[in-house]
């Protein structure tokens, strides 16, 4: 889980303010750039993905994808950023709300109301088609609407490319099981007609409250089942309302199982939003509530996506209303007209901002003829059109050239003035204004295709003032330091502030600057310093001179006090400490005299006297060590704790593997460690010793103990202790087999012992199992357990159950 909190700083220029977001792949959060001092939104992939290059991958691609695309309705992307553990891409901030929750909060909403809110989606998709980036995720949750009601279409992460030549990484899987259209199912090569299908599922989810085949949605119904037409749908929902017969088999073409049934283009969707908006075919849809029954019906099947609804209810049902359903139209009605003019009033607005050429990235999309007021809307049959009438699809196409060549100008105009363009660049920049002016009004008088041809006449002005930024830059420098050796901080302190407005980072223009405005204080503190040195006061001196250097570090003649100033320091330092280190030493205090005579060194690293007095110190130090260490191993042994011993004579060794009494020690300890680990082992397991092999084992080990010289007292107690139970385990038991002379007697590990009526053995300490055997008869099988010490046993061994 991400560890982000507010005012955490991310690659030293965002500053989180607020999580507005959260999902599996992890979180968006509202930041502020201090760079450009804009606010963003920035997509933070979750740390523990990191190492799944396919999702940095995913967010990369989304990155990629949508900096191509220059659109009102289409949420812009920045950059993708990197650092060691954080992955993310900073993009435009939309204040508002997505699709489902603006949605849910309309007491009722009209069909045209739908199309109009829709509407500019779809234009957004036929950009993006244009641009040649199919968006395959098209769903409420991807749509937000801001505080003016506009929609922007955002989350292009696993948008695909389907037209040659384009650089979008082509993806074929990925996307939400229930707007996905059977062909993105199969992985097939990316196209408009996904997009298309995903739209008719936003639609009737929009008229509905639910996606289609909801809540039971599979991969074999998408491909196979047609769903529910909308206004069956809405019946079966108790919905008391009828979405118009044009607007049903319209979705219903969208989804359609196979491409070449849907729509052609985006474009002939828009048209055909366009008839629907003509007067005599709204429908008020009802609120957005469910009866009890219906969300009783509301279970999520294994393989459905969780959904939140835009949910319906008929009005009967609706709890707690303020007014009539004939008032809730009239307030529908209202709210359509005053949507209308605030459309209207946008629009003008948008115009203005353009004119002024504003620090937003991308421009508000102009309000298309059909978004004005219903009452200026006079649709004609196509046969009576006037001849001169556009072609509304060359409109609409020059209409998106000139928004597209309007994005990259004021684009460009924002980066250029950010760089102090007016300053440096300022005949051409005035040429460029002009022209954008003339493109502003033409766009007004939607002359489209010339404004379009000025926009880009701005940008390619914009484009030269771009080229002029590295040999201005280098001009600017030089003039600069010119100023600054001549001693005109002013005129210095200007040119570098323009470089720096040109290039924030530039280290030069940045570091001159400083020198400008610091020079008088430089004076200052060389004056100080040198006062203080004449008096000896040589910390005094370091400060100043030290102050000095960090105020203007190209300063020859600071640099060279200060290094003077701190090579007497350093002297006298050395003297100090060589004098404390030779005393420790004196003292047999050797650790201190390492310690001194250590840093005495890096004063001097090639001194002779140090190195000599260093290296008596290190011997001295070695030969107490050594004495410590035998003096804990000597008391070791005598306690028998071998292990410790054995400690104390690998520490010596590691001082020096040559010291013999260490070497001797080392092989003592192990042996007698050995030794126990293997009487531990009998003693705590005495029942090991039925085994002939560890019986012998056993006998060996007391053949090594008896062998040794000078035992411990532990060691001797618990050598006695082995012998005693080795002793009992060799010591056989007296053992009576009684039989009825018709049974065949055998003692596993013994042998076969024939028929008998009585039969005595000596056996040693252990498990045994004697088997009788008779024809005719079941077999008798019996365990018996001999333990030392154990008194005169009798078995019976019989066969007695006749088969």
């Amino acid at each position: 889980m991400l560890n982000l909190k507010k005012d955490q700083i991310l690659l030293s220029r965002f500053s989180l303010n607020e999580m507005i977001g959260q999902g599996g792949m992890g979180q968006v959060w509202l930041v502020w750039d201090l760079e450009l001092e804009i606010q963003i939104a920035a997509k933070i992939l979750n740390p523990q993905l990191m190492s799944d290059p396919n999702r940095v991958k995913l967010l990369k691609n989304e990155c990629r994808n949508t900096r191509r695309l220059a659109h009102p309705n289409i949420v812009r992307v920045f950059d993708f950023h990197r650092s060691e553990d954080l992955a993310f891409i900073s993009m435009e901030y939309v204040d508002g709300q997505n699709l489902n929750v603006y949605r849910s909060q309309w007491e009722q909403i009209s069909t045209s109301q739908i199309i109009k809110l829709i509407k500019p989606v779809i234009n957004a998709l036929g950009y993006a088609h244009e641009m040649g980036l199919v968006h395959r995720d098209v769903k409420a949750g991807n749509i937000l609407v801001d505080r003016q009601q506009t929609p922007r279409l955002t989350d292009f992460g696993i948008a695909g490319a389907f037209k040659s030549g384009h650089h979008a990484l082509e993806i074929t899987s990925g996307g939400s099981l229930f707007c996905m259209s059977p062909q993105q199912l199969d992985n097939r090569r990316p196209s408009p007609s996904d997009d298309i299908y995903a739209l008719g599922v936003l639609l009737y989810q929009m008229f509905t409250g639910y996606p289609p085949f909801y809540p039971d949605i599979t991969r074999d119904r998408i491909r196979h089942e047609a769903p529910d037409p909308v206004n069956q749908r809405l019946r079966q929902l108790a919905v008391d309302t009828v979405v118009p017969a044009a607007m049903e088999n319209g979705i219903a073409g969208m989804l359609a199982k196979n491409p070449a049934d849907r729509p052609a283009s985006m474009r002939e969707i828009e048209a055909f939003f366009d008839r629907q908006l003509r007067p005599g075919t709204d429908q008020t849809m009802a609120p957005d509530s469910l009866t009890a029954g219906v969300r009783a019906q509301q279970q999520v099947s294994e393989h459905t996506e969780m959904i939140a609804p835009v949910s319906v209810i008929p009005t009967k049902v609706r709890k707690g209303l303020p007014v009539t359903l004939r008032s809730n139209r009239i307030k529908g009605t209202v709210l359509v007209v005053a949507f209308v003019f605030l459309l209207v009033g946008g629009f003008w607005l948008w115009q203005y901002l353009a004119r002024q050429h504003g620090r937003q990235p991308a421009p508000e999309a102009p309000v298309s003829e059909q978004s004005q007021s219903e009452s200026e809307k006079t649709v004609a049959p196509a046969a009576v059109l006037p001849k001169t009438t556009p072609d509304p699809t060359r409109l609409a196409a020059e209409k998106n050239e000139a928004d597209k060549q309007l994005g990259e100008f004021l684009q460009l105009k924002q980066e250029l003035e950010a760089k102090g363009v007016s300053k440096w660049g300022v005949e051409t920049y005035r040429q460029m204004s002009l022209l954008a002016d003339e493109a502003d009004r033409l766009l007004i008088e939607k002359q489209y295709a010339t404004a379009a041809a000025k926009y880009a006449a701005a940008v390619a002005k914009g484009q030269e003032l771009v080229n002029q930024l590295e040999p201005v830059l280098k001009r600017l420098l030089a003039e600069g330091q010119v100023a600054l050796e001549e001693g005109n901080a002013q005129l210095a302190e200007e040119k570098f502030t323009i470089a720096l407005m040109m290039d924030p980072n530039n280290r030069i223009a940045r570091d001159s600057l400083q020198r400008a405005k610091n020079t008088d204080a430089v004076m200052r503190l060389l004056e100080s310093g040198n006062h203080h040195e004449k008096a000896d006061n040589f910390a005094a001196a370091h400060t100043d001179y030290q102050e000095a250097v960090r105020l203007d570090p190209a300063s020859k003649k600071a640099r060279q006090a200060l290094a003077r100033v701190d090579d007497t320091i350093r002297e006298q330092q050395y003297q100090q400490l060589m004098s404390e280190g030779l005393t420790a030493l004196h003292n047999k205090n050797f650790q201190l005299a390492r310690t001194k005579l250590r840093k005495a060194q890096a004063y001097r690293p090639e001194s002779r006297e140090v190195k000599d007095a260093l290296a008596q110190a290190e011997q001295s130090m070695r030969l107490s060590r050594i004495e410590t260490y035998r003096g804990q191993a000597a008391a070791s042994e005598q306690s028998e704790n071998w292990q410790q011993a054995l400690n104390a004579y690998q520490q010596v060794l590691e001082i020096d593997p040559n010291v013999r009494f260490a070497v001797q020690g080392k092989q003592r300890a192990q042996k007698h460690i050995r030794i126990e680990t293997r009487l531990n082992y009998f003693l705590q397991q005495p029942a090991v010793l039925e085994s002939d092999r560890q019986l012998d084992n056993a006998l060996q080990l007391i053949s090594e103990i008896e062998a040794m010289d000078n035992k411990g007292l532990a060691l001797k107690n618990r050598f006695a202790k082995l012998k005693r139970i080795v002793d009992a385990a060799q010591t056989p038991i007296k053992i009576t087999l009684e039989s009825d002379t018709f049974t065949e007697v055998a003692v596993y590990k013994v042998g076969k012992l024939g028929r008998f009526a009585t039969r005595e053995l000596s056996l040693r300490p252990g498990s045994y199992t004697v088997v009788g055997t008779r024809d005719g008869y079941q077999d008798v099988r019996k365990k018996i357990v001999i333990k030392p010490e154990q008194g005169p046993t009798r078995v019976t061994i019989r066969c007695e159950v006749q088969i």
